[in-house]
């Protein structure tokens, strides 16, 4: 039976086989689910703090903003789970202010979110 949605996740390997679970909590799985939802092919995305906390359901900045700094400690095959850049720029008082900030999602984490990936999956499967 075919799948009507195209909007589908094949789990891969560094969920199960390599114990990316066992690494962090469900809230370090949702805020990284969230992030997952903007990213790239290279595995960058750069969500406002507002979006984020629309998508995960949280009522002020300072819930999101302790999520990612609690998952940026985290590591996964030795490198940060999530690596971020804390944007800032000059406001019109020329004061430094933050802005958006960029996040890079670690290799083997950006597998599992890969659409084309899981598309090629299913194809082969329903082939078989």
């Amino acid at each position: 039976m075919k799948n009507k949605s195209n909007n589908f996740c094949i789990w891969s390997a560094p969920i199960i086989k390599d114990g990316l679970l066992i690494e962090i909590s469900p809230v370090d799985w949702q805020t990284l689910t969230a992030l997952a939802a903007y990213v790239d092919k290279q595995g960058k995305c750069n969500p406002s703090l507002e979006d984020l906390c629309a998508v995960l359901g949280l009522a002020d900045i300072a819930s999101i903003s302790k999520r990612l700094s609690k998952l940026e400690k985290k590591t996964f095959s030795g490198l940060p789970v999530v690596t971020i850049k804390r944007g800032k720029k000059q406001n019109d008082k020329g004061v430094w202010v933050f802005s958006k900030n960029e996040y890079q999602l670690h290799p083997a984490i950006l597998t599992i979110f890969s659409l084309s990936l899981a598309r090629k999956s299913h194809q082969t499967r329903e082939i078989s």
